[in-house]
């Protein structure tokens, strides 16, 4: 059997060491999720930027005659009021993204189920919706994404508290992008409802097209004393 030569030998030993190099630094080569994101705090909202590269934002929505415009391909406060810029805004406890009645943005969200929020890394390719009129069900509100099928909260009758459901939403922006929505909570730490608290982050976009489907016209849950 012949040997290996002395320049085939140092090949194999340099191809080793490359693939050890590449191997060390993978982790340091690999995206962190939302290091690209500089948020700008508002006079509504405010960011904390977290370890794992997230953003949790607080959204003050008490005021039930304003709604309050989130951009979050920059992660900035904007104005809902004109058809430009904002992804999601709130009023309350409502939530609605600039696509179906809402806008012609073209924001379109799917509702994650059984994934927890730092598990879930790659955006769906379908089971996307947009804002829909209002159907038949109870109440005059349009069937948002946020609201169809139950909400996105729960609401116990009992203490009249609203809950935030463990599922996660993923909005494709108006850009594009795709963003992973997990809302955390519905009150401050002094117990003042429509403080909204949502964690989120940049995902990757999904293999193949995101095709959007209508959203049910289920019943929206019942009011709530906020």
């Amino acid at each position: 059997m012949s040997r290996p030569t002395f320049l085939s030998a140092s090949r194999v030993a340099a191809a080793l060491c490359l693939s050890g190099l590449l191997a060390a630094c993978g982790d340091d080569l690999a995206p962190t999720p939302g290091e690209d994101l500089d948020p700008t705090d508002g006079t509504h909202i405010s960011h904390v930027s977290n370890a794992d590269g997230s953003i949790t934002t607080t959204v003050n929505a008490t005021d039930s005659s304003v709604w309050i415009g989130l951009d979050l391909d920059e992660g900035a406060q904007v104005s809902p009021e004109t058809d430009a810029l904002w992804d999601l805004s709130f009023n309350r406890y409502h939530i609605r993204s600039r696509g179906g009645v809402n806008g012609t943005g073209g924001v379109e969200v799917a509702v994650v189920s059984g994934q927890d929020f730092a598990g879930l890394t790659q955006a769906p390719a379908s089971g996307y919706a947009v804002d829909q009129d209002d159907g038949d069900d109870e109440g005059s509100d349009p069937d948002t994404v946020f609201e169809a099928n139950g909400a996105w909260y729960s609401y116990d009758v009992s203490t009249h508290k609203l809950t935030p459901r463990a599922q996660v939403y993923v909005v494709r922006t108006d850009s594009g992008a795709y963003v992973k929505v997990k809302m955390e909570s519905y009150y401050d730490d002094a117990g003042t409802p429509a403080m909204l608290k949502l964690r989120w982050s940049k995902l990757t976009a999904p293999t193949g097209g995101a095709a959007v489907d209508d959203v049910p016209s289920e019943e929206i849950s019942a009011e709530a004393s906020r």
